[in-house]
């Protein structure tokens, strides 16, 4: 060995020496596991000098996939395309490297022994080596695959196994010391979370129990702001913000924060984290945006605070309990998390601000709850009283009962409005939606959202392969079957018939022309119902109107479609407009009493969610027959309000309205107290 190449050697070593170091050395800083693992495999290839390197994890259900790659991957290699044959052996070989649990190297065509069926499929050499995972949802376990170019000697290729063994070794050490830094964060916040906990259920009081959350919750999650929304049907009320004792309800802050958080919770997502240079949907990348603006905020977070309303058994996986179904978990506010400088959101944050919301969502419901009882400001003035502390006399009672005799008078004898709240949407009266006729590909599309079109227009047009061989074939059989008509013909009149031969021959000729033309008027039908059938493959809208789909030119365009599917909708907007509106099935006798006793339709007062300082009125057209159950599976009573669309400003298909039907007038005790009586007569009396 000459001295250049023993330099070169101890070069080499000292380089791996030192890559081998520093991950050494990352594993023990503060370095997200996503990035971590991006060097492991930066220099693995590196310190190799490989032509590629993957990390693979499997999911649930035990299949690998690509974590992270760098350089070549042989199954995605366009130059050299790999045969499911050879794919299958691929990650077979994979499967049986992760089950081993040991390193292993394999030269081209090879396997991990005689007995295992995987094999490597690639030209190059392979290095499988096991790798631990940090906080994977399924399996702390993967393989990191290297693809090197095959050793010169066989202690190269022990060096190359010992160099990824060792690597490998520093992510077991990464996992280890990120697990030991997550028991000693737990131990410091314990106190500090048997704290908050204490303080955040201490008072029955919405707006206390707010601020406590918003204050306390910033110093625990360790952000810049903690913001605090109530629900309100679909809309959300900033009640509360860290460092702020009021709330200036006009603040354009306030209420770009409130439109924000509407359109997110819109999506019934776990969580968001946002940042202001990534790209989002555009019903919520306008309003953060907007948001971001005002506030200087460089990213935050947006979490649910839920309440549980169904006891089971809880997930020890905090992102896994944020999958609960809808109906195990009742929203009642939102919680805001938002940084003012650039930061990355680690797993310890995301941790914390969890469990702040999970809190804050059970302390927060119940003093929501506690809030709603009937009477509540009357109790909880009494509570405080000083006249509930001193002595009862016959006096006092007397008294006291007089009063609650005229306070249920004036409940019984005084009249008030009645009326039954619903939800409902505005549609036109004439709209059609447009279904594929057949199964094939959109082939043209000829309109645009928005585009007015005329009863006939042209709208799509499908293709369909099958109808056009089908075609092709039945005009090829009926051009083939006319020239052989017309050669039968043609030798028909070339017989004489002088002999029994020639006889005989010109009836063959004869029965074949007939067979012939049967076959061809068959035909014939065959193609007027193909052609019939082509001509349904082009869609036209059955009525003048508008394009209401939104964006169905890049859903649909070579888009493969199936019989009935719905393709778009046409609807005429200067026409008649009515109310679709949507009473539960347990209030709809009260609407159906007050149609029997009026001599003329129902009133229906509505707001639209867009305007709602403006009330606009309508007539009870029609109410369904039988009930059916809405997206909760709760019966449901539709009603066809008709009315004056021309008085409505800003009319658009699908528009959410805030319905109520007016039922007369009944007592002001029924009408405060209903949903009270209405529950002590089904679930005491039993009538």
């Amino acid at each position: 060995m000459t001295t250049d190449e023993s330099a070169s050697i101890e070069n080499l070593w000292q380089e791996i020496e030192e890559l081998v170091l520093g991950l050494a050395q990352l594993s023990r800083s503060e370095i997200p596991s996503q990035k971590f693992y991006s060097e492991l495999l930066d220099r693995a290839v590196r310190g190799m000098s490989a032509l590629g390197g993957i990390l693979w994890v499997p999911d649930s259900s035990g299949v690998l996939e690509i974590e992270q790659s760098l350089g070549l991957n042989p199954e995605s290699n366009s130059e050299v395309p790999l045969s499911e044959e050879e794919r299958a052996q691929h990650r077979l070989v994979l499967q049986e490297a992760l089950q081993a649990n040991q390193p292993a190297t394999l030269a081209p065509r090879t396997g991990l022994s005689e007995q295992h069926q995987g094999k490597n499929p690639f030209a190059e050499n392979l290095i499988l080596c096991p790798v631990k995972l940090l906080n994977h949802p399924e399996t702390n376990t993967g393989i990191l695959e290297v693809i090197h170019h095959p050793p010169k000697s066989f202690a190269a290729q022990d060096g190359y196994l010992r160099f990824i063994s060792a690597l490998c070794e520093i992510a077991d050490d990464f996992c280890q010391h990120k697990q030991f830094q997550k028991l000693q964060e737990m131990e410091t916040l314990w106190e500090e979370f048997e704290s908050f906990s204490e303080h955040i259920h201490l008072h029955l009081n919405s707006q206390k129990t707010a601020y406590i959350l918003a204050n306390e919750g910033r110093i625990l999650i360790n952000c810049d702001r903690v913001s605090v929304l109530q629900r309100t049907g679909n809309s959300y009320r900033l009640i509360a913000a860290s460092g702020v004792d009021a709330i200036e309800r006009r603040s354009e802050s306030v209420q770009r924060l409130e439109k924000l958080t509407g359109r997110i919770q819109s999506l019934n997502r776990p969580y968001w984290i946002m940042e202001a240079d990534q790209k989002y949907p555009p019903q919520i990348s306008e309003p953060l945006h907007a948001y971001l603006d005002l506030s200087s905020s460089r990213s935050f977070m947006i979490f649910p605070l839920r309440h549980l309303t169904e006891e089971q058994e809880l997930d020890s996986d905090d992102l896994k309990q944020q999958k609960r179904s809808s109906t195990d978990l009742l929203t009642v506010g939102v919680l805001v998390v938002e940084q003012f400088h650039e930061t990355d959101h680690n797993d310890t944050l995301l941790e914390r601000a969890l469990a702040v919301s999970r809190h804050g969502g059970t302390a927060l419901f119940n003093a929501l709850q506690f809030e709603s009882f009937p009477f509540f400001p009357l109790l909880k003035y009494w509570s405080h009283s000083p006249t509930r502390k001193k002595q009862l006399t016959w006096r006092n009672i007397i008294t006291s009962v007089l009063i609650l005799g005229l306070i249920t008078a004036g409940l019984v004898l005084t009249p008030a409005n009645f009326s039954i709240e619903g939800s409902g949407t505005l549609q036109p009266i004439k709209q059609q939606n447009i279904f594929a006729t057949s199964n094939g590909i959109v082939d043209q599309i000829f309109v645009q959202q928005g585009e007015q079109v005329q009863t006939g227009s042209t709208l799509i047009t499908l293709r369909d392969s099958e109808l056009d061989l089908e075609l092709s074939r039945v005009r090829g059989e009926i051009q083939t079957g006319t020239k052989r008509l017309a050669v039968i013909q043609a030798a028909r009149l070339e017989l004489t018939a002088t002999d029994a031969k020639a006889l005989l021959q010109s009836n063959r000729l004869t029965a074949e022309e007939e067979e012939l033309n049967v076959r061809l008027k068959s035909l014939g039908e065959q193609l007027d119902l193909l052609k019939k059938q082509q001509e349904a493959l082009t869609l036209k809208s059955p009525l003048a109107g508008e394009v209401l789909t939104w964006d169905f030119e890049e859903k649909l365009l070579t888009r493969p479609v199936q019989r009935g599917q719905r393709l778009l909708t046409v609807a005429n907007l200067k026409g008649p407009w009515i109310l679709n509106m949507q009473v539960p099935d347990s209030e709809i006798g009260h609407i159906l009493e007050a149609q029997r006793k009026s001599p003329t339709p129902l009133n229906v007062s509505f707001l639209l969610l867009t305007d709602l300082d403006q009330t606009y009125q309508g007539t009870i057209e029609k109410i369904a027959a039988t009930a059916e159950p809405d997206e909760d599976g709760i019966p449901t009573v539709q009603i066809t309000v008709k009315l004056d669309h021309e008085l409505i400003k800003g009319l658009r298909p699908g528009a959410s309205v805030l319905p109520e039907v007016d039922c007369g007038t009944r007592s002001l005790g029924y009408v405060w107290l209903r949903r009270l009586i209405e529950t002590v007569q089904r679930d005491v009396l039993f009538f």
